[in-house]
């Protein structure tokens, strides 16, 4: 492994944790907390989107989606450790 890879490594681990500690998580649009202002949540699902510490909000994790982005990190990061690899040349004699 060289050492553009190993850089690529670390921020994909880097990334992941940081995803693990503030995962994605929603509320049910008819929460007390947004009586005062216009709900900022999703028309299709009816989930307020919020990013909490998981100690602070571990009810309300949307597991699905934090999968998905989990998913989405580690195949970009091997994509791009694939990439970074030091291809062997047939002239350097390996």
């Amino acid at each position: 492994m060289n050492r553009k890879q190993e850089i690529i490594l670390w921020v994909g681990l880097i990334v992941i944790q940081l995803m693990i500690v503030f995962p994605p998580v929603g509320r049910s649009q008819g929460d007390s907390e947004n009586v005062g202002g216009p709900p900022d949540s999703s028309i299709v699902t009816g989930w307020t989107q919020h990013f909490g510490i998981i100690t602070h909000d571990y009810k309300n994790i949307r597991f699905v989606m934090l999968a998905a982005q989990l998913i989405i990190v580690a195949a970009v990061t091997g994509g791009f450790i694939y990439t970074f690899r030091i291809m062997e040349r047939e002239e350097d004699g390996h």
